[in-house]
């Protein structure tokens, strides 16, 4: 990728990043706000994943739990409707999407329970999910959770691993059902 196309791909995902937040204080009340992130962050203007999955492991509870799936040849009106003005329609839509369906049917005994690395984990996790060439981020969240983040990227589109971090760091804001 070469410079130019590289400070265009960042400036995208600082320019979604930095408009997350009033977008997500603007979806109270959704019960849906995860899938609403997710999308926001995966998809062709922000971080450009073909799919990813965000799930939460709880050690104390002994449980593993999908939240949200993005799959780009599912995303909701990729030709650029806006799905933070039109929620409930998002809603239906993602309710349908069979990878949303597939990752927010998985509920597993926690694998942090079990003390699996950070790499079994997210290999196990893409592995069930049908991913072939994933990528992972993990990260700490409150009352001793963890965000779980397992995604294929596009080949030639590489991000700053902080960029990664910051952005679905806003998932743990984020109610979970």
């Amino acid at each position: 990728m070469k410079h130019d196309q590289m400070a265009e791909r960042k400036f995208k995902v600082l320019h979604s990043l930095s408009g997350l937040p009033q977008k997500m204080l603007g979806a109270r009340g959704c019960d849906n706000v995860a899938e609403l992130v997710l999308h926001e962050l995966a998809n062709d203007k922000c971080f450009n994943f073909v799919r990813a999955a965000y799930l939460v492991d709880n050690p104390d509870f002994d449980c593993l739990k999908g939240v949200a799936g993005f799959a780009a040849q599912e995303s909701y009106r990729p030709n650029g409707a806006d799905a933070w003005q039109e929620l409930d329609s998002f809603t239906y839509h993602v309710q349908a999407a069979p990878f949303n369906q597939k990752v927010r049917g998985f509920i597993r005994p926690s694998f942090r329970r079990r003390g699996a690395s950070d790499k079994e984990i997210a290999g196990a996790l893409a592995g069930e999910l049908g991913m072939q060439q994933h990528a992972f981020h993990i990260w700490d969240m409150r009352n001793d959770n963890h965000g779980l983040l397992v995604y294929e990227p596009i080949a030639e589109d590489v991000h700053d691993e902080q960029d990664i971090s910051n952005g679905f760091s806003l998932l743990s804001f984020c109610p979970v059902f």
